[in-house]
C-alpha cells in the first residue's frame, strides 16, 4: 500500500510504538481518574445512606414522642373536663346553699319541712 523508505521504516514503527504508549498511558490515567471519581461517588452514596438512616430513626423517634404527647394531651383534656364538671356541680351546690340559707326566711324553711314530711307521709 504505502511505499516506505528504509529510513522511514525504522522511524515509523518507533513513532507508532510511542503513540501507542502515549495512548496506553493516557488510558491508564483516565482509568485512575475514573476509579477515584467512582470511589468518591460511592463514599457520597454511603454518606447519603447514613443520613437517610439517621433521618428515618429521627422520624420514628419523633413519631413516638408525638404519640406520647397526644396521649398526655388526651389525658389532660379529660382531666380538665372532669374538673370543669366538678366546678359546675360545686357552683350548683353553692347556689342551693345560698337559696336555702341566705335568701329564704325562717318561715319558708319551716313550711318546706312541714310539706315535705306531709307529702312523704302521703305516699
Amino acid at each position: 500500500m504505502y511505499s516506505v523508505k528504509k529510513n522511514n521504516e525504522t522511524k515509523q514503527p518507533q513513532s507508532l510504538e510511542e503513540k501507542l504508549e502515549e495512548i496506553r498511558e493516557y488510558l491508564q490515567q483516565e482509568m485512575v481518574l475514573n476509579l477515584s471519581f467512582v470511589d468518591r461517588l460511592e463514599k457520597e452514596i454511603d454518606d447519603a445512606r447514613l443520613q437517610i438512616l439517621d433521618k428515618d430513626e429521627t422520624i420514628i423517634r419523633l413519631q413516638a414522642q408525638l404519640q406520647e404527647c397526644r396521649q398526655a394531651n388526651e389525658g389532660t383534656r379529660q382531666l380538665i373536663n372532669k374538673l370543669l364538671n366538678d366546678i359546675s356541680n360545686y357552683q350548683k351546690d353553692i347556689s342551693w346553699y345560698k337559696r336555702t340559707f341566705e335568701e329564704r326566711s325562717l318561715l319558708g324553711i319551716v313550711k318546706d319541712k312541714f310539706f315535705r314530711k306531709r307529702s312523704s307521709a302521703d305516699k
